[in-house]
């Protein structure tokens, strides 16, 4: 055990000393956690601007624009006509609408009007906006006939001439009788973190994190390489210091560092971005262990399958961009389709990155976390037995 130890002191004091080392485990993460937060921005929880130009200010036009800035999707700002095609273009807002001169009496008379809708055609956001006003003028269009049908029936039983006054009274109704539907839609939220899309730092912080812990092993992995090609690990088998002794050092050190390197994220993520990762400590706990465990063990296998210190750097840099890509740590797998996250779901990294979200924006306790790092574990004792089997000190 002494033996073990001293191995792992050993790293712990040149990873310390190595200016490199502190590039990779602190600068740089910091740098790209607060650069991919803020481009990122709050993600699927901003409202979709539209810039509005009424012409009409009729009683539908009113009624329209009502019902739009009812909508939870859209942030409906009013503009001048002439200035909307600008704004869409320069990406001021997702979309603009124009309601033209006459619309209110149109669709008092019962004739087929229209409105505009400019648009960037390839934009998601505009898709959305569409989506949103359309939904709006089915509202409008369902409620005039309602009013329009019920007015017509009253005037033929009572006799009542069909006048304003029959037709905004009929409306009054209308507007009651859908305003308390027959069917209604209960929105319940999913227990897992999947179908909310995290954005800023929610993203950011814990993708970076999972990001940089893959590249922090290149230290150790490297001297690991050196101290073979130069004999040292040779001569620590020569006098007696078996191979579990040297793996166990290696290993141990590669855990430490990377936790360490996690708290000090986490604490910047939690206190300078307010990401709350402190809602289930146990939780966290649980599964910054198990992400320093799976990069442990992928260092080390790296290490035991290269002799050269190139390769290593290679393959350590190829392994951790495919690992955090793939893994979601760069955007939401949410954002992409269902084959592309089916297929990142093989990889551990995706429900590491599962697990911190889960515990940011759900509060998941042990619970929750048990399968996700379950899985992680499988890939850890996977990957240290190949590195056991392929490690050789000569």
């Amino acid at each position: 055990m002494r033996r073990l130890w001293y191995i792992t002191t050993k790293d712990l004091l040149e990873t310390r000393r190595d200016r490199l080392a502190a590039l990779f485990t602190i600068v740089l993460p910091v740098i790209f956690t607060v650069v991919l937060g803020l481009v990122i921005g709050n993600g699927g929880a901003q409202s979709l601007p539209l810039a509005l130009v009424d012409a009409d200010r009729g009683p539908a036009a009113e009624e329209l624009v009502a019902l739009l800035q009812k909508s939870p999707i859209l942030d409906v700002q009013i503009y001048v006509a002439g200035t909307v095609d600008k704004a869409v273009q320069d990406q001021k807002v997702a979309a603009g609408l124009l309601i033209p001169a006459g619309f209110s009496t149109g669709m008092d008379a019962g004739k087929q009007v229209s409105v505009t809708v400019v648009r960037v055609q390839t934009s998601g956001g505009a898709q959305s906006a569409e989506e949103a006003i359309q939904t709006a003028i089915g509202s409008l269009s369902a409620e005039t006939l309602a009013a329009k049908s019920a007015a017509e029936q009253i005037s033929a039983q009572t006799g009542k001439p069909l006048d304003a006054t029959l037709t905004d009274a009929a409306r009054q109704l209308a507007k009651a009788s859908l305003a308390t539907p027959a069917v209604t839609v209960d929105v319940v939220d999913s227990v897992t973190a999947a179908g909310q899309h995290p954005g800023g730092f929610k993203q950011s912080s814990p993708g970076e994190l999972v990001n940089w812990i893959l590249f922090s092993l290149l230290t150790i992995a490297v001297g690991v390489v050196t101290e073979r090609r130069m004999g040292s690990m040779r001569r620590l088998a020569s006098v007696g210091v078996s191979r579990p002794t040297i793996l166990g050092g290696k290993t141990l050190a590669m855990v430490i560092i990377t936790l360490l390197q996690q708290v000090l994220l986490i604490l910047l993520g939690q206190y300078a971005f307010h990401v709350d990762y402190f809602r289930s400590p146990l939780a966290l706990i649980l599964v910054m262990i198990s992400l320093s465990c799976f990069a442990a063990s992928l260092g080390l296998l790296i290490s035991s399958l290269f002799r050269s210190e190139q390769a290593v750097v290679a393959t350590t840099v190829i392994c951790a961009m495919l690992l955090a890509a793939l893994g979601g740590a760069w955007f939401p797998l949410d954002v992409a389709s269902s084959g592309f996250s089916h297929f990142a779901h093989f990889l551990p990294t995706s429900w590491v990155i599962d697990s911190f979200h889960g515990i940011i924006l759900k509060g998941w306790g042990v619970a929750q976390v048990l399968k996700p790092i379950g899985i992680v574990w499988a890939w850890v004792v996977a990957l240290f037995g190949l590195a056991v089997w392929r490690f050789r000190p000569e």
